[in-house]
């Protein structure tokens, strides 16, 4: 049951339900009428309903189910009788939508949760690398005429997808503290530039990468900081980035950093309200005791997208809901 203290924060936001947006497709292994076949051969041989985690792809399309797979497994030794699977979708919106159509359980979405408070209910906040933050930031290509925020106006940027936090709130909100008039965004025109939606991060930095008009790029840092020399980054961000490692700033082509956002809470582990099944809250709990150490290392050269989780309630997001209330956005459009 939802506490009346979280139910008062959401309220407050104004945020509506969201709907309309595309399903979510599957790159998962585990075949979809709930038998297992995933590399422990862990079949739970019952009756109970399959359990789906619902993610986006990772930044490196095609490394996602080996990042995964140590959290799957964790939750299916913890539960052993649970058919618990992680699929993939396309976007944050097809998430959302799937979700909210039954064709999922649980996700790990900070805007799913806000843009349909009575819909979800938050499991635990994610860490990565020891770090419960993250970062979205600015960036344009070294010879472009970008040297503050100020010098997109009037020119062409790429967001990742619409309600993203770090991929198209944070950018929309660090453009409008710049002094630029975001207009509608992201759900109508930008008054002072030209904003285009990719619909992943990783995508937005394609688009700045290979599109002559488009100056400059507003996503998570994640795919940003091996393309940005460490010396542009702020000192916040060298010292709580749980992203932070040797790769950074090593990668071609080489971008330049325009802005770093302040910390943004990482995202929850969310579950529909209206979810039912007789080994739910034992699958929470397992996610719920994830600590550092507790996942094994993926096969292949990947880390784990999360390594730890803990508690947190929806008072944890108030900066998002600062940043939502600051663009006047209604998530429900």
């Amino acid at each position: 049951m939802k506490d009346q203290t979280r139910r008062r924060v959401l309220q407050s936001t104004g945020i509506a339900l969201t709907a309309g947006f595309a399903g979510c497709s599957s790159n998962d292994s585990s075949d979809s009428s709930g038998g297992d076949s995933g590399s422990n051969g862990d079949s739970p041989g019952n009756n109970y309903e399959p359990v789906t985690f619902i993610e986006t792809p990772a930044e490196t399309p095609g490394d996602t189910e080996e990042m995964w797979e140590p959290f799957r497994e964790h939750v299916r030794s913890e539960v052993n009788e649970a058919d618990f699977n992680v699929e993939f979708s396309d976007s944050t919106s097809a998430i959302m939508q799937a979700l909210l159509n039954n064709q999922g359980e649980m996700t790990r979405s900070d805007v799913a949760l806000l843009a349909n408070p009575d819909e979800f209910d938050v499991v635990g906040i994610v860490e990565e690398g020891g770090a419960a933050v993250y970062f979205s930031a600015l960036a344009t290509l070294p010879d472009s005429d970008i040297e503050e925020t100020t010098d997109i106006e009037g020119k062409s940027i790429a967001f990742a997808d619409r309600p993203s936090s770090s991929g198209s709130l944070y950018p929309n909100y660090m453009l409008q503290k710049a002094g630029l008039d975001p207009g509608e965004a992201p759900y109508g025109d930008s008054v002072d530039y030209n904003a285009i939606y990719t619909g992943s991060h990783r995508n937005a930095v394609k688009t700045l990468i290979n599109r002559d008009d488009v100056v400059a790029c507003g996503c998570d840092i994640a795919v940003l900081l091996n393309h940005i020399p460490e010396d542009q980054w702020p000192e916040r961000v060298r010292e709580r980035s749980g992203r932070w490692n040797d790769d950074v700033g090593t990668e071609s082509p080489e971008l330049e950093l325009v802005e770093a956002s302040t910390s943004l809470p990482f995202s929850p582990i969310i579950a529909r309200s209206n979810w039912e099944h007789p080994l739910r809250s034992d699958i929470e709990e397992a996610i719920v005791s994830i600590d550092d150490g507790t996942l094994r290392k993926p096969d292949g050269d990947v880390e784990n997208p999360l390594t730890a989780v803990e508690p947190a309630t929806i008072e944890d997001y108030q900066p998002v809901i600062d940043v939502i209330n600051t663009l006047d956005v209604d998530l429900g459009n």
